[in-house]
C-alpha cells in the first residue's frame, strides 16, 4: 500500500494518503473538518473501500500533519492547493467529500474546477450563515459594538480591553486555536459560498444531524436550496462529530448509495 506524501505549492503542503491501490474509476477525496485531521475520516472511507475506485486522505495545512500555510488561508486558498495536487494525477470522476471545513474547501473547488469534480457530498458541512435567533441576533450585534469600541481604544490603552474581550466572548474554537492559526481561522469561518452554490451543476449529497449546534438543520436546509441538484438526508439525534462517530454508520449508507450512483 502506498504511503502517504507531501505535496507542495506556493509555500503550502497537503499531506496526502491513498487507502486503495486501485486507479479509477472513481476518485473518493476525504476533507476533514477544522482542527481535525485526515484521521478523523479514515474509519468512514475505510468502510467504503468495497464500493471500489481511488480513496485519499487528506491532511490540509495546519492539520495534522501538514504544517501550517505561510500566510492566513481562506477556504479558496485551501482550494487551490487542494486543485493543485488534483492536477498532478491522471484525469478520473472525482467525488470530494467534507466535513465542516472540508465542505467549504470542497465547494470552492467545485466552482472554480467544475471539470475536475463530478459531486461532492457534505457531512454537517459549513460555509453559509446559520439562521439566529432574535437573541442570539442582539448578542452578536452588541459583541460587536464591543469590539469596535475597544479597537478605537487600542491606540491609547493598547491591547488590553481587546484581548479581554475576546477571552470573554470568542468561541470555544477560536480560544483553542494557536496564535499562528488565528489568522486563517477567522477568514475561514467569515467564509460564505452562498454565491458559488448556485453555479455549481454536480450532485450534492447534504448529510447533516438534527442535533447538530455548529451546522445546524437551518444550515443544511440553506444548502438544499442553493444547490441546483443536492438530496439532503436528516440524521435525528446526530450532532456535528457523532456524524462521524456513533453515527458514522448511518452516514455510511446514504454515502454508499449515492457513490454508488455515481458509478453507474
Amino acid at each position: 500500500m502506498p504511503q502517504a506524501a507531501r505535496f507542495e505549492y506556493t509555500g503550502a503542503l497537503l499531506r496526502v494518503e491513498p487507502i486503495t491501490d486501485a486507479t479509477g474509476p472513481i476518485r473518493l477525496v476525504w476533507l476533514h473538518g477544522w482542527g481535525q485531521s485526515r484521521e478523523s475520516f479514515r474509519p468512514l472511507a475505510n468502510s467504503l473501500i468495497d464500493i471500489g475506485g481511488e480513496s485519499w486522505l487528506v491532511d490540509l495545512p495546519g492539520h495534522g500533519e501538514a504544517p501550517p500555510p505561510p500566510s492566513a488561508y481562506a477556504p479558496a486558498d485551501y482550494a487551490a492547493l487542494l486543485t493543485a495536487w488534483l492536477a498532478t494525477l491522471p484525469p478520473c470522476p472525482t467525488v470530494l467529500i467534507g466535513h465542516s471545513l472540508g465542505f467549504r474547501v470542497a465547494v470552492h473547488t467545485a466552482f472554480t474546477n467544475p471539470q475536475m469534480v463530478t459531486a461532492l457530498a457534505s457531512l454537517a458541512g459549513a460555509g453559509v450563515p446559520r439562521a439566529l435567533t432574535v437573541k442570539e441576533a442582539a448578542r452578536r450585534k452588541y459583541i460587536r459594538l464591543l469590539m469596535k469600541f475597544a479597537h478605537l481604544i487600542k491606540p491609547f490603552l493598547g491591547e488590553g480591553t481587546l484581548n479581554a474581550l475576546r477571552r470573554r466572548f470568542g468561541s470555544r474554537d477560536y480560544l483553542s486555536v494557536s496564535a499562528e492559526m488565528k489568522p486563517t481561522f477567522i477568514r475561514v469561518v467569515n467564509d460564505n459560498v452562498t454565491a458559488l452554490c448556485r453555479h455549481i451543476q454536480s450532485p450534492v449529497l447534504l448529510v447533516y444531524g438534527e442535533a447538530d449546534t455548529e451546522t445546524p438543520p437551518s444550515v443544511a436546509h440553506r444548502f438544499k436550496h442553493l444547490f441546483p441538484r443536492a438530496q439532503l438526508v436528516m440524521l435525528p439525534h446526530q450532532t456535528h462529530y457523532s456524524l462521524l462517530q456513533g453515527g458514522r454508520t448511518l452516514a455510511e449508507k446514504h454515502l454508499r448509495a449515492f457513490l454508488q450512483q455515481r458509478l453507474k
